[in-house]
């Protein structure tokens, strides 16, 4: 069977994207950067479709100016020291139940590949979809993997998905299409504290 499994609020208890940028350039330069995404974050209260748009700037505001090196030694130091703190228990226990399944188990998530790549491969994940860190400014970074185009994405990997056994595990609305799209959806409730059928 293949497991999709969203990452963000759904292997983890929150977003991992901004806490690997406070840890690459540190609290104070992370406080006195969110200064210059304060006007797009107003225009994205009222219009959540620049959803890319806060992204990529944010991406271009707080790491063009680190090389590609750098940003892997840093995203390896991040998975290492910052997201095993970030997991959620019934998720890690849910993953493990199905390797031992046998389970092929596909990591699906928005957050950029950067630090998920390496987080994926020590984790026993057969295959990463995600946001695809470009880091050539201004573009910084490829198309957003949430929504309508994580279906895009693991249909393009996964063709004759229809034909398999196939379960999907999220938390938001940005999770609906991945888990309409497979057999058995489950979404993540915090009232519950577990994940209960979506369809």
């Amino acid at each position: 069977m293949k497991v999709f499994f969203d990452f963000d609020g759904t292997l983890t208890t929150k977003d991992s994207l901004i806490p690997f940028l406070i840890y690459t350039v540190g609290w104070p330069m992370a406080l006195f950067k969110v200064i210059l995404l304060l006007p797009l974050l107003c225009r994205y209260l009222f219009n959540r479709e620049i959803r890319d748009e806060v992204k990529n700037r944010a991406l271009q505001i707080y790491l063009s100016k680190f090389s590609k090196q750098e940003l892997d030694q840093y995203a390896s130091q991040f998975v290492t020291k910052i997201l095993p703190t970030m997991m959620r228990p019934q998720a890690i226990a849910l993953l493990e139940k199905h390797m031992a399944n046998g389970d092929e188990c596909i990591l699906v998530s928005a957050s950029i590949d950067l630090y998920l790549l390496p987080w994926v491969k020590q984790n026993g994940f057969v295959k990463l979809i995600s946001t695809p860190y470009i880091g050539n400014n201004p573009t910084m970074m490829g198309k957003n993997c949430y929504g309508e185009e994580k279906v895009h994405q693991i249909l393009k990997n996964y063709p004759d998905l229809s034909k398999e056994d196939s379960c999907a595990y999220g938390d938001t609305i940005g999770d609906i299409p991945m888990l309409k799209l497979v057999k058995k959806g489950f979404m993540w409730s915090n009232k519950e504290q577990k994940y209960l059928p979506f369809n």
